[in-house]
């Protein structure tokens, strides 16, 4: 009964957000739904595309309600990033060893894989050809790799050669958006 009490007033409260995020002239600036932890911080908030209606990310908050994961998605609902936060905001590993994750996609086919530190450095990526096999994989500290084969990959992939992650950008956006 506790679940459905919870699953309706996240409804009923998903619904207020519907007409309480509308500006006076009509457009919606964002659509979110929240779901509650028995202390009334937020566990998670799925934010959606007021354009479309698709999911654009989703945020994962701890009991005491910091933001511990974040993850963003595109129109076709691949995942574009993921994202690890401690108490702080500040970018922590996982069990994995990565605090931070984007893929870049051809379609629906991953061409990229990059993994970060908590301090936005590259650890590994993961180069896939468009049939979905990996083709080259280049760690942090690998100085063996052949960098007219990077330029190769460079070349194939252009700006999906994503060098760099910004640990506080998604952070601020996603802690925005659920504020609005």
């Amino acid at each position: 009964m506790k679940k459905h009490v919870v699953s309706v007033a996240a409804v009923l409260l998903w619904g207020s957000c519907l007409l309480g995020s509308a500006y006076a002239d009509g457009e919606v600036k964002s659509l979110k739904e929240f779901l509650y932890w028995d202390n009334g911080k937020v566990r998670q908030c799925t934010i959606y595309s007021a354009q479309t209606g698709k999911m654009k990310a989703k945020v994962y908050c701890g009991i005491g309600g910091s933001i511990e994961r974040v993850e963003k998605f595109d129109e076709r609902g691949n995942m574009l990033e993921e994202a690890l936060y401690d108490s702080n905001g500040r970018l922590k590993p996982g069990i994995d060893g990565w605090a931070a994750m984007r893929w870049r996609y051809s379609g629906s086919q991953v061409m990229l894989q990059v993994s970060y530190d908590e301090f936005g450095k590259p650890i590994e990526r993961k180069f896939y050809s468009e049939s979905g096999k990996l083709v080259m994989r280049i760690y942090r500290d690998d100085d063996t790799v052949n960098p007219y084969v990077n330029a190769a990959m460079y070349m194939m992939l252009g700006s999906g050669n994503i060098g760099y992650y910004d640990p506080h950008e998604t952070f601020d956006e996603v802690t925005r958006v659920m504020a609005e």
